[in-house]
């Protein structure tokens, strides 16, 4: 056992220690461990710092600033009032029939559509605020709306042009369209775990509450009325331009970021355009949260992928597994996949792609039927860890605890 896989098991222990004990922060240990570990394999300081620099704009090219600017533009929405005057009219055009039932099924779809922007942030900056009003107004629980969402999402991953088909498709060296016609039996695969979600939670739902129906008070109610940000005179003007920015990521392929920052401005520039400093207030405590979030696991990842550990634990795998199992690594790897992504970043995974393929190369077993199952499996995993960002960005539009959250959705995601 070499020196590269002893610390990147040393790594591991401590980053699994961490979200166990919680006695250190989560964040300050992914930012301190792994540079110690960097260090001690003989990395210089300047090497160290240089990969870790290169992660963090990369990081922030593709996810750092649309974050920031989607979280400015929904927050206008949510303050003008956009998203609870479409639950007042869906809930008013359905009338006694909506309920927590109909409002799950609604949060299915609206996810399974809104992954069709091809990225799970954007999904969610677009399901959640949308849908949170409506959870508060039922009771419903938040983190099983979460977990449902990203089922949903998860079951439409096939699609060629999502992000998780391209880190899939590119960790394996497949090509993408290939793959995602290989991988849409699989997102159909799973209907009836949606179907079982809802019924689950639907029970849940009702030991807890003890009803379907809305629960919300008249006070509530008066309260969201007196909020002196609401723009009801620029409803429409506010919503078509939220339909437009779904077009130009669904449809055009426009970067998330590129299309927040108009959106952000033109909205600030229409409702806000004396007091918009207030509103983007609201949202810097969030945003920092997250961002330093995003780099603390950022440092992680670099550490992991310029280091060796990756290609060391790759090939540690292979000598540690007996032959009779090696057949089936890739289907012992999935099941365990969500447990597994708890602790360990799904990039490290993907990692292990190469070596899944070249295992059943020797089986005569072909490299896309043996990825293609991950492709929309590997993306509940993605969603029930606090090593992933996408979660932290949930969480905050849901209004739930990060770790409380995983602790639920890793049992239900795994049977899933």
């Amino acid at each position: 056992m070499n020196a590269t896989l002893i610390m990147a098991f040393i790594l591991i222990l401590i980053v699994v220690a961490t979200v166990i004990t919680k006695k250190l922060p989560f964040n300050f240990v992914l930012f301190i461990a792994p540079v110690l570990c960097a260090l001690i394999l003989g990395h210089s300081i300047e090497e160290t710092s240089t990969f870790i620099v290169e992660q963090l704009a990369s990081m922030m090219k593709s996810a750092g600033f649309m974050l920031l600017f989607a979280f400015l533009y929904f927050q206008m929405l949510t303050e003008a009032g956009v998203f609870d005057t479409i639950v007042s009219a869906i809930t008013t055009k359905l009338g006694n029939k909506m309920n927590v039932i109909v409002i799950m099924v609604l949060t299915t779809l609206i996810g399974g559509f809104s992954i069709l922007t091809g990225n799970f942030t954007p999904a969610y900056l677009i399901t959640f605020p949308l849908m949170v009003p409506l959870y508060k107004k039922f009771d419903f629980d938040r983190e099983a709306a979460f977990i449902i969402a990203q089922t949903a999402m998860s079951a439409m991953c096939f699609i060629p042009w999502g992000i998780g088909m391209a880190y899939t498709a590119s960790s394996a060296g497949l090509d993408a369209n290939k793959l995602a016609a290989a991988s849409m039996p699989w997102g159909l695969c799973f209907i009836p775990a949606i179907i079982f979600q809802w019924v689950y939670f639907g029970i849940k739902h009702k030991r807890r509450v003890g009803t379907f129906q809305a629960v919300t008070t008249t006070v509530e109610a008066a309260a969201q009325q007196e909020n002196p940000n609401r723009r009801p005179k620029l409803f429409w003007v506010n919503f078509i331009l939220f339909i437009l920015c779904l077009v130009a990521l669904g449809i055009f392929g426009i970067a998330p970021y590129f299309v927040f920052i108009f959106a952000t401005v033109i909205t600030a520039m229409l409702n806000y355009k004396d007091n918009f400093g207030e509103i983007f207030n609201k949202v810097g405590p969030m945003y920092l949260n997250i961002l330093i979030m995003l780099l603390a696991i950022n440092v992680y990842q670099a550490v992991f992928n310029n280091t060796g550990m990756v290609e060391a634990l790759s090939n540690g795998l292979m000598q540690v597994c007996p032959s009779f199992l090696l057949r089936y690594l890739h289907v012992i790897m999935l099941l365990l996949c969500v447990v597994i992504i708890y602790v360990v970043p799904f990039q490290i995974f993907n990692a292990l792609y190469p070596v899944f393929i070249s295992i059943g190369a020797g089986f005569g077993i072909p490299a896309v039927a043996i990825i293609a199952p991950f492709v929309c499996n590997l993306s509940l995993a993605t969603s029930s860890t606090p090593t992933n960002s996408s979660t932290y960005t949930g969480c905050a539009l849901t209004e739930t605890d990060v770790q409380r959250y995983c602790k639920k959705a890793v049992p239900i995601q795994t049977v899933t």
